[in-house]
């Protein structure tokens, strides 16, 4: 099923980036989603973003890069998305700080370190082994954000059981995401990895151990 999902989406984002009003209503779709990420997160334009998986029209990071000017880079494992992704961001005049490239979110050749938050998108599959090697790769203080579908819609996706609900949004409207949680990769503070954000506490964050 979510293979089926895969090419849903990817047909929706092939009409988008040939047909302008199928863009801007897509665009839409996104938009506030982005909005309340990029507040989530803190993401301004000192930041360095990683995209895993953006298909052949990556709204999300085209979005976030119009609404924040920070700096992009889109990842995706399907070596047909690439070239049209880069077309689209190239004909939007924005290749110098949205950088498409074929990789893989469990390849450990490829250089995390280097970003301060990383945005998973909700096909990415196997979800939680791809969010265990990006965390493992990350510098502390990193920033790594999931989308999750909304519940009805849970057995489509990649399973998401180990990774906690913590400081998160909610998404409302049309849109299949239902919310994104946020963690930062932090140290613990005590040997009884007591973590450096109570869960509990307003505006905390759920750290993912160093």
């Amino acid at each position: 099923m979510l293979q089926w999902i895969t090419k849903f989406t990817q047909k929706i984002e092939h009409l988008a980036s040939e047909n302008k009003l199928i863009y801007w209503f897509a665009a839409k779709y996104y938009y506030d989603v982005i909005k309340k990420e990029i507040k989530l997160a803190n993401i301004t334009n000192d930041d360095y973003v990683l995209f895993i998986g953006g298909g052949v029209c990556p709204l999300s990071a085209i979005l976030l890069h119009q609404n924040t000017g920070a700096k992009v880079t889109v990842i995706d494992n399907n070596p047909t998305c690439i070239q049209k992704a880069k077309d689209n961001i190239s004909r939007l005049g924005i290749a110098d700080y949205v950088d498409i490239q074929f990789g893989d979110g469990q390849n450990t050749r490829f250089s995390f370190d280097k970003y301060s938050v990383v945005h998973f998108a909700m096909q990415v599959f196997p979800m939680e082994e791809v969010f265990s090697q990006v965390e493992r790769q990350v510098s502390l203080g990193t920033r790594l954000l999931v989308r999750k579908p909304k519940k009805k819609l849970s057995r489509f996706y990649s399973s998401l059981s180990k990774l906690t609900d913590c400081q998160h949004i909610m998404h409302n409207g049309v849109s299949n995401i239902g919310s994104t949680l946020l963690y930062t990769k932090k140290e613990y503070e005590h040997e009884e990895k007591v973590p450096v954000y109570n869960a509990n506490s307003a505006g905390a964050f759920c750290p993912v151990e160093a």
